[in-house]
């Protein structure tokens, strides 16, 4: 395995680690202008795409660390906009 493909196997598994820590990395095949990366969840294999400035564009499990991370956000939003509306 050559350096650069070292390190892209080093960066993609860093990327699945954060968004499905309980998940294994199994690899990422590359196309044009993404990389598709693989990895193991309990829902069998699954899939990320990722840009080439390492922006996650889709992802097949929506139970991720960022789908938490995206439901706090709405939460404490929604909280800010019901907590002003009750001071009226």
């Amino acid at each position: 395995m050559s350096a650069s493909e070292t390190v892209m196997h080093q960066m993609f598994s860093q990327i699945v680690a954060e968004y499905h820590p309980f998940a294994d990395y199994l690899g990422y095949q590359e196309s044009e202008d993404k990389f598709i990366i693989y990895y193991q969840g309990a829902n069998g294999q699954q899939g990320m795409v990722v840009d080439t400035e390492g922006n996650i564009i889709a992802d097949s499990t929506l139970g991720t660390a960022r789908t938490a991370g995206l439901l706090a956000v709405g939460v404490a939003v929604l909280s800010l906009f019901f907590g002003g509306q009750s001071d009226r």
